[in-house]
């Protein structure tokens, strides 16, 4: 097997070492260096050295954030299982220690139930609501507003935001796609719940899976973790009994 040679050039004179070369160049000198390659226009080429930034998950008591190694402030996490596994309970858990932990305020963008529920949700857990703000789909006039009108009014400095659930809000395979891909470009910590469908998997289309930081599929007795990008997987973490509760989220 030949041993792969990178073009070099001289450091003096710039011109490539020939293959053959007993070292120096017709200049005289004897320091080489590397061919610079210029990508075309408007690719960008980043090096994956050790010096990179590594993504660092903050640990929370709650669950969810065991069975994910911790959560990466800032990234997307897509949370799924049957009706009544508990997904939104756990979610509620969650975000009531990440507002509390970093001392801010999360925002609920509630497409499922109402306030006295979506409160409900905390005490299965013992979890305070009180950073916690409710965005509903119904305005003081009635009339229902729609997921761009619920995310104007979440603040950039808001701690987390949980969309309840991602079907509600978004119909559509489309409408779905287009929340994910703005949710993408938002700064928060975010919490999608998504229902399943009959085959037991991620309801819509499966690019929503791909379009998150990572996913967890809540089930009775465990939560299993397919997909984390700061995280070994696939993973199975048992779920406590206490938070095993019939008609839980």
């Amino acid at each position: 097997m030949k041993k792969y040679l990178p073009p070099l050039r001289c450091v003096i004179c710039h011109r490539r070492r020939p293959r053959i070369c007993g070292g120096f160049c017709s200049c005289g000198a004897s320091s080489w260096e590397l061919e610079p390659h210029e990508p075309p226009a408007g690719i960008v080429v980043d090096s994956l050295d050790a010096s990179f930034e590594r993504l660092r998950p903050m640990k929370f008591s709650s669950v969810l954030s065991e069975a994910l190694g911790g959560v990466v402030l800032g990234l997307k996490i897509l949370v799924g299982g049957s009706p009544g596994a508990g997904k939104s309970t756990l979610c509620a858990e969650l975000a009531s220690q990440i507002a509390e932990k970093l001392d801010g305020e999360g925002y609920w963008l509630d497409g499922e139930q109402n306030k006295t529920l979506v409160q409900e949700l905390f005490q299965r857990t013992g979890s305070s609501s009180s950073r916690v703000k409710l965005v509903g789909r119904r305005q003081k006039a009635g009339a229902k507003i729609g997921w761009r009108d619920a995310l104007q009014a979440v603040p950039s400095y808001a701690a987390v935001v949980i969309i309840d659930s991602l079907q509600r809000w978004a119909t559509s395979v489309a409408e779905q796609t287009l929340l994910l891909e703005q949710l993408s470009a938002m700064p928060h910590t975010v919490l999608v719940v998504s229902h399943f469908n009959k085959a037991g998997q991620f309801a819509g289309r499966i690019g929503n899976e791909y379009d998150v930081d990572a996913t967890a599929i809540v089930k009775p007795k465990s939560i299993e973790v397919t997909k984390c990008r700061w995280t070994l997987c696939p993973r199975v973490v048992p779920r406590p009994a206490m938070a095993m509760e019939e008609g839980a989220g």
